[in-house]
């Protein structure tokens, strides 16, 4: 079988490929099978919690790439270095704090703070342009429920 194409995303393997088999004609697909596509909702449907008290935080369904991935390895002024996935919703996050645009890891986005809705660990970001707006998660501060 031959790849036709693929949905590049990063982390828990969410790519979406639809295979063509050799026997069929030209231009003809053949999908995932109904358990393959289980496996693959069950992997999008999958909670990530905060690692410190177990709150739900997001869904692997919720990455995103920005500036074309979904992770991201940054250092603050500090030099504190953290890895962070990026995802478009995070419900279990509770900003806190001044916005700001300085030393932005995203051109163009200001940034605020995000702590665990529950316990208040630091989780990471909130970033907006005023356009479009995503959560930059700390990796090693989640883990999959």
């Amino acid at each position: 079988m031959s790849v036709v194409s693929t949905q590049e995303i990063t982390g828990i393997s969410d790519a979406v490929i639809i295979l063509r088999g050799l026997s069929e004609a030209p231009g003809e697909t053949r999908h995932m099978s109904a358990e393959d596509e289980k496996q693959h909702e069950d992997e999008r449907e999958r909670v990530l919690l905060c690692k410190t008290c177990s709150a739900e935080i997001t869904k692997s369904k919720q990455r995103i790439s920005r500036a074309g991935k979904h992770l991201h390895t940054f250092f603050n002024p500090a030099g504190i270095v953290y890895e962070i996935g990026c995802f478009k919703r995070a419900p279990g996050c509770l900003p806190h704090g001044q916005i700001s645009s300085d030393f932005s890891w995203f051109g163009g986005y200001s940034w605020q703070i995000v702590f665990c809705g529950v316990c208040h660990d630091h989780l990471g970001w909130f970033y907006d342009s005023g356009e479009d707006s995503f959560f930059g998660l700390i990796t090693n501060r989640l883990k999959e429920g």
